[in-house]
């Protein structure tokens, strides 16, 4: 695995451990607080394992050894005198020295520990240090002379610890003041006489380059939860007498820490279902031509505002008509539900909350088994899941979601007395339909796009609209994916697309069924924004 992405954060947090460190060391020698001497011997545990798992060997070797020397200081063998500070200080100063190196990014190799390694390991309370190298002309081993504090680069204070409170409030700062500047151009428009395009204009600027640089200081690599996943995939496999590997790509990509932190745990339910149910055993897979060991891959493909998590296998895959046939069986559709479901379709039925197959439960998880909280997770952020699926061939789990949740792109809409957004990753495309374009099968409404019939819903009756009481010209249309399924919901007019400020909904918004967050425009008027996953009812 590449480490070197982890190289400036390990450099910040060593230089914490040490600079607490060299402080203690002085504290202990002073006071003899043995409370100090715990708080030291944390710090060298820290900084050990750190730079184990970065696989710098001089410094956890250095480190440990300290560690040792804190541990017999902890258990009352050495007392805290003039000599084992002095050695203390010398093994702080040393480190210090190796992470300096480390930060510069050069090829200069660390220094050598071996002698000051020697001289900790040798330590008694009655002969202090081991000797080092006598000159002839020495007639007596003097103290050993311990190095001035020196400034380093990192004292520049190129980079500061930010508690993530702090950043959730910049955000919301941010997103305040975007609003602000959409009010402030709404009411512009209004005054005659106002020449103030141009300094408009320069704030929207600034706002956008304030948010980007906001957003950036939260996104983490999704590295940072995934590297446990390979081992996962692992201990599930050897459990269940399988053969799996994990492959991650682009593991690299950065997502904002909220959307991370909330991604983690779906994931996992779909890692475990990929090996508990996707994958064949190692001889169910040799009699069908494959490879003993199964694949697993998890790729991240960056597009624009949003990015897609796909998570694929080569295992036994979903077979839809049996999907369909249980989803019948527990009264979750009709039989002519059933028949007229789309493979896209009866793969979602997974999602459904408790849904599952006698063949494919276990103990550890079951297709259906915590994919009803995939489906909530990514929802509540956002994004959209689709699956796919070949029987004999594996399985494709597709999670899009936005790069932020808090201020997104929105396509605002009106619908009745109601405006209302979709976030623009929820939207395949916008049309204005004549109504000669659309038709009419077995009583629902269609139009035809890339030569296929989308069916077609009035977004009116969903939201508790009154229906116009005429149609006149081209009418509107917003084209997404229902159920996997693209669908067109048809509204009264298509104001454009604007940046929002999205805020959770309070009593009592907070229960409407399709509304995932609200923003307030620049009149003041609060938009809902829309969860197309909410409109599974649509069939």
């Amino acid at each position: 695995m590449n480490m070197s992405q982890y190289r400036d954060l390990f450099v910040s947090e060593s230089h914490r451990h040490l600079e607490a460190f060299n402080e203690l060391i002085v504290q202990l020698e002073s006071s003899g607080d043995p409370n100090i001497v715990h708080e030291l011997f944390r710090h060298a545990h820290s900084l050990k394992g750190m730079a184990a798992t970065m696989q710098f060997d001089r410094i956890s070797g250095l480190a440990h050894k300290l560690e040792d020397l804190l541990a017999k200081v902890r258990d009352g063998e050495f007392s805290p005198d003039r000599a084992l500070v002095n050695l203390l200080l010398e093994g702080g100063d040393l480190l210090a020295c190796m992470v300096a190196i480390i930060e510069e990014g050069s090829d200069t190799p660390l220094p050598d520990s071996d002698d000051l390694i020697n001289r900790i390991t040798g330590f008694t309370p009655d002969a202090g240090t081991v000797p080092e190298p006598k000159h002839d002309d020495d007639e007596h081993q003097p103290e050993p002379l311990l190095r001035q504090p020196q400034f380093r680069q990192s004292d520049s204070f190129k980079t500061v610890r930010v508690k993530t409170e702090t950043l959730d409030r910049m955000v919301n700062i941010t997103g305040e003041l975007i609003t602000t500047h959409h009010r402030l151009a709404d009411q512009l428009r209004t005054l005659p006489g106002t020449n103030l395009n141009e300094p408009l204009a320069q704030l929207s600027s600034q706002l956008r380059e304030l948010r980007d640089e906001v957003f950036l200081a939260r996104m983490l690599p999704f590295a940072m939860v995934a590297d446990r996943f390979p081992r996962l995939v692992r201990d599930l496999s050897h459990s269940q007498g399988k053969e799996a590997t994990l492959r991650i790509s682009d593991g690299d990509i950065e997502l904002d820490r909220g959307i991370l932190e909330n991604i983690a745990e779906p994931l996992m339910h779909i890692l475990r279902n990929a090996v508990d149910h996707g994958m064949e055993a190692p001889h169910e897979r040799m009699a069908a031509g494959k490879p003993r060991s199964g694949q697993i891959s998890l790729t991240l493909e960056r597009d624009k505002d949003y990015v897609t998590i796909v998570v694929c296998d080569d295992g036994r895959g979903m077979d839809p008509a049996l999907l369909a046939a249980k989803a019948m069986d527990r009264g979750l559709i009709s039989a002519v539900q059933a028949a007229a479901l789309s493979a896209r379709e009866a793969f979602m039925l997974i999602c459904n909350p408790g849904f599952s197959t006698a063949e494919t439960v276990t103990d550890i998880s079951g297709r259906g088994v915590g994919m009803d909280a995939v489906k909530s997770a990514v929802r509540s952020l956002g994004g959209t899941l689709s699956i796919e699926s070949v029987i004999g061939q594996g399985s494709r789990f597709n999670l899009k979601l936005p790069l932020t949740v808090s201020i997104i792109q929105a396509l605002l809409v009106e619908c009745g007395a109601l405006t209302i957004a979709f976030p623009v990753t929820a939207v395949d495309r916008t049309l204005e339909l004549t109504p000669n374009a659309i038709f009419t099968e077995e009583g629902r409404h269609y139009c035809r796009l890339d030569g296929a019939s989308v069916p077609l819903w009035n977004l009116h009756p969903i939201l508790g609209q009154p229906l116009p009481s005429s149609v006149c010209g081209h009418i509107p249309v917003i084209v997404c994916r229902i159920n996997g399924k693209v669908s067109g919901l048809i509204v009264d007019h298509i104001t454009g697309q604007r940046e929002v400020f999205v805020k959770p909904l309070g009593k009592p918004f907070s229960h409407l069924k399709h509304a995932t967050g609200g923003a307030v425009m620049g009149n003041g008027r609060i938009v809902f924004i829309m969860d197309i996953n909410t409109f599974t009812t649509l069939r």
